[in-house]
């Protein structure tokens, strides 16, 4: 019996759209930056109001972004694991793995490099066969996604290094560099999630579908309570 799994993609769905947003306004800032010299807080001036609330908005976006990334790859786990369990319970399906490495798979070192991967291909490809019959749409999105993952951590990591970030009171133009690229590495990685998992989720709810039609096929069995023996009725003749 499949699980259903349609509520955790649209939470998940909806909470990459929004870091995407919220990235992207990162970005925009980022840029704003570049071509603003005077962006430090104590800058005096008549500009200093605009360049204070271009900051704490700078700032309010970063921790805004950190708490949409926890929330986001616990939603995205949380329906990965239910859209491979799901995949257990098809009589032609044979999946690779368990249905905790849908989850475990992704704190595991080394194993989190590919194995992430290679579920949410299966999920991809054998959602689609155990609906349509045939793979329709081939996985090549989800290629897309996982290097724009991959890539997005290795961004990180080089940026942690260019700018003093939080370090100090001010916020210098390799600060804004530094941001404005593993925001827009985060960009694209959550807007590539956010269609991955929205196209797996259709292939769910075709199956689904495809599964109830099938049952509406079957003969209907009534409970022993209400099966009767007609030999026990009389008819009166003539009736």
């Amino acid at each position: 019996m499949l699980r259903k799994n349609q509520q955790r993609a649209r939470t998940a769905r909806l909470i990459f759209l929004l870091l995407a947003l919220d990235t992207g306004g990162l970005v925009l800032l980022s840029v704003l930056a570049q071509f603003r010299p005077e962006w430090a807080r104590d800058v005096a001036g008549i500009s200093y109001h605009l360049v204070a609330a271009l900051y704490y908005l700078f700032a309010l976006l970063n921790f805004v972004s950190v708490l949409l990334i926890i929330a986001g790859y616990v939603t995205l786990i949380m329906w990965l694991r239910r859209a491979y369990y799901n995949l257990h319970q098809l009589p032609d399906i044979r999946p690779d793995y368990s249905d905790g490495w849908a989850a475990g798979a992704w704190f595991v070192p080394f194993i989190n490099f590919w194995r992430p991967y290679t579920i949410m291909r299966e999920v991809w490809q054998d959602t689609q066969r155990a609906a349509l019959g045939r793979i329709v749409v081939p996985s090549t999105l989800v290629g897309w996604w996982w290097v724009a993952s991959v890539l997005k951590l290795i961004i990180a990591r080089i940026t942690w290094h260019m700018g003093s970030s939080f370090d100090s009171d001010t916020f210098t133009q390799e600060d804004m560099l530094a941001t404005s690229l593993d925001a827009g590495a985060q960009l694209i990685a959550a807007v590539l999630t956010w269609q991955v998992i929205g196209r797996a989720s259709a292939f769910e709810e075709e199956l689904a579908l495809r599964q109830r039609i099938n049952q509406l096929g079957q003969p209907l069995t009534l409970p022993v309570s209400h099966q009767t023996d007609q030999s026990d009725y009389r008819m009166e003749e003539g009736y």
